[in-house]
């Protein structure tokens, strides 16, 4: 993290860059948080579900839909246990101790001014968004195809019960 070498731009503007990326970052941190509020309530949905596979599970007989319905189950509890899972590391922050270090107490260099830890901070925070995206992008997919998989197992477990009749 150290500053480069551009020419001077008005402090305000970087103050502006900074706080801009700073939200950006929040709003990231806030979807992720969502998406795993949904995803859990997805999951209790699926347990739901199983209501209408307990009629049919209960029969010596399993039509082959009741089978598929269980697939989808499957599907949705682990795609959605997986998204749960917090296995990836999110960029939302900045570690205390390396800002000092970098910006307040450098080892070879005089401390930063305020405008130049803006701008520097604002680029890294934007690295950071631009990473953090790949990640999320990679639980949206899942998430989406999840949700999907439980309105099939729904219809599947309910044309299972007709058939069952």
């Amino acid at each position: 993290m150290e500053a480069s070498s551009v020419p001077a731009a008005d402090p305000a503007g970087y103050a502006l860059a900074y706080d801009e990326a700073k939200r950006a970052l929040d709003e990231q941190e806030r979807v992720v948080a969502e998406l795993r509020s949904r995803a859990g309530t997805l999951i209790a949905a699926a347990a739901i579900t199983s209501f209408l596979g307990g009629r049919i599970l209960s029969s010596h007989h399993l039509h082959p839909l009741a089978w598929a319905a269980i697939g989808c189950f499957a599907f949705v509890g682990i795609t959605l246990l997986a998204l749960l899972w917090s296995w990836r590391d999110w960029r939302l922050t900045v570690n205390a101790q390396s800002f000092i270090q970098t910006y307040l107490e450098p080892v070879d260099a005089a401390p930063l001014d305020l405008p130049e830890i803006h701008r520097d901070l604002a680029l890294h925070m934007e690295a950071a968004w631009k990473a953090n995206r790949g990640q999320l992008r990679w639980l949206q997919a899942p998430f989406r195809l999840a949700a999907l998989v439980l309105v099939i197992e729904v219809v599947l477990w309910i044309v299972a019960l007709a058939n069952q009749s």
